[in-house]
């Protein structure tokens, strides 16, 4: 047997553990599946070392990652902005702060920031290189106090989670009262996925095991406890490249793609759905 070829775990519901589900979109030996008890949308069979899986797509990228940290200050410092009225203490976490971009933009507005991240390469960079205060290992193996900070951040990092409902909880627990948990992942009732279907590059099962959809991240709160303080969509592209195949959607023409971002707006159809939770 060629051990480089990994063995496949079937898995339930990620949110409620349910075993009935339907196939969404088969993608080679794995699939996406729709629980038809709470509606979650979700990757199985996954590989048995799904971790390494991980660890071997964040060498991979890290070079290029790293490259763009100074580059995308500017950017990461806007984005932070506004979440300066939820400071009270000055804490901020990011969960999957890979090699730190958003935790240098952070210090800089003044945040006392930590961020954690499964990948050993990633965080010891960010700790070595940076200074930053990047610790290896998931937000529940980190094991903070209670009610440590003002803000939970992640960015790109939820659709690589394999029990977002243990990530969300202990962000509600290590929240004070009042803060919030930011996301922004990938929202499958995207009008991308609808003209582009599995052509679109996010569809990745092996890398993106859950997806999301306003419900969703309404279900999630109802079963964590937080408050849904905003739920809202952005982006839309008509072609992508999946390495050297390029798709491109048949309908609407590219000029319409303008239109389709500003109703995605109004509709939830965005490629990039964020939300804000807070703790009560």
């Amino acid at each position: 047997m060629n051990s480089t070829v990994p063995e496949f775990t079937e898995r339930p519901c990620s949110i409620c553990g349910s075993d009935n589900h339907r196939l969404l979109l088969q993608h080679g030996p794995t699939a996406y599946r729709e629980c038809l008890h709470c509606g979650a949308i979700f990757a199985s069979p996954l590989p048995s070392r799904y971790e390494e899986v991980n660890e071997a797509a964040y060498n991979q990228a890290l070079e290029k990652y790293t490259a763009k940290i100074d580059a995308r200050l500017a950017i990461n410092m806007r984005t932070l902005r506004r979440f300066a009225r939820f400071r009270q203490a000055g804490t901020f976490l990011e969960i999957g702060c890979n090699a730190g971009a958003t935790l240098v933009a952070a210090e800089k507005l003044g945040w006392k920031a930590t961020g954690v991240d499964i990948s050993r390469t990633a965080s010891t960079w960010a700790r070595e290189k940076r200074g930053l205060n990047a610790i290896t290992g998931t937000v529940e193996q980190a094991a903070f106090a209670t009610g440590t900070f003002d803000v939970v951040y992640t960015n790109a990092v939820m659709e690589h989670v394999e029990n977002p409902l243990s990530t969300v909880k202990e962000a509600l627990r290590i929240l004070r009262p009042g803060g919030v948990f930011y996301a922004a992942t990938v929202n499958w009732e995207s009008y991308t996925r609808d003209y582009l279907g599995a052509g679109w590059s996010y569809l990745e099962p092996m890398h993106h095991v859950q997806l999301f959809t306003p419900n969703n991240v309404r279900e999630l709160a109802k079963r964590t406890g937080f408050e849904v303080e905003r739920i809202w969509t952005t982006g839309v592209r008509l072609a992508d490249r999946r390495g050297d195949r390029e798709t491109r959607a048949p309908w609407p023409p590219a000029w319409c793609k303008g239109l389709l971002s500003l109703a995605s707006r109004f509709t939830d159809r965005g490629d990039s759905i964020k939300f804000l939770l807070r703790r009560p």
